[in-house]
């Protein structure tokens, strides 16, 4: 229920809100609340921004306060140290991925390709974002069929989402048209791009929120 509440709020337009929380939590030595307050803003940046690096941020923080956290069961708090510390290696994974494409195109694919054959990926890491990095890759390459059959596995994996929130329209179009398959339903257009390979950045302007504390 906190954490629902938590995301809810538009703590990242207003960083007062973030400072205010942070303190709350600090002076009552609840340390396990606050670590589920950094998670769900880590989810924000995600769901939200897209951005992994200060997604990276909450979670090391989450992190931290676990490992300070004074909570009546042990076996819970190493279940959930365990947990976030998978969230952390994953999210830096993909970090890194994005990162070496520039250097290594294909390591960063391999890399991607690894990453979604992990069990517990979608705890941090969005398939699609993983899945768009490839489709953007394999088009960019021209290697349709390849990325015609990444856009599948997507919707097989996530059959409620559409593919344009993830890769751009033009992109998905492209596929489709150097294959000659027909668009059965045409893609919405959605307002912002997710993930191109060539822009790893933040796509939306927003306040920094320091995670630092």
């Amino acid at each position: 229920m906190a954490a629902n509440y938590l995301q809810s709020l538009d703590w990242r337009q207003d960083p007062y809100i973030v400072n205010n929380i942070i303190t709350f939590y600090t002076k009552g030595r609840a340390l396990d609340l606050l670590a589920g307050f950094y998670d769900a803003c880590a989810q924000v940046e995600i769901d939200e921004y897209q951005n992994y690096e200060k997604a990276l941020g909450a979670l090391t923080e989450a992190y931290k306060c676990l490992t300070k956290a004074k909570m009546r069961s042990p076996e819970e708090q190493e279940r959930k140290l365990s947990e976030m510390q998978n969230k952390l290696t994953l999210v830096k994974r993909f970090i890194q991925a994005r990162r070496s494409y520039s250097v290594d195109k294909q390591e960063a694919i391999r890399q991607c390709e690894l990453l979604l054959e992990e069990p517990d990926l979608e705890s941090a890491v969005r398939f699609g974002d993983v899945y768009a990095v490839l489709v953007e890759h394999y088009t960019q390459q021209g290697d349709f069929q390849k990325a015609y059959r990444c856009l599948e596995e997507m919707r097989s994996k996530m059959p409620s989402v559409n593919l344009t929130f993830y890769v751009s329209q033009s992109t998905v179009e492209a596929v489709y048209r150097a294959l000659s398959i027909p668009l059965t339903h045409k893609p919405a257009s959605e307002h912002v791009r997710h993930n191109s390979v060539d822009d790893s950045e933040e796509v939306e302007e927003a306040p920094d929120i320091d995670f630092d504390g």
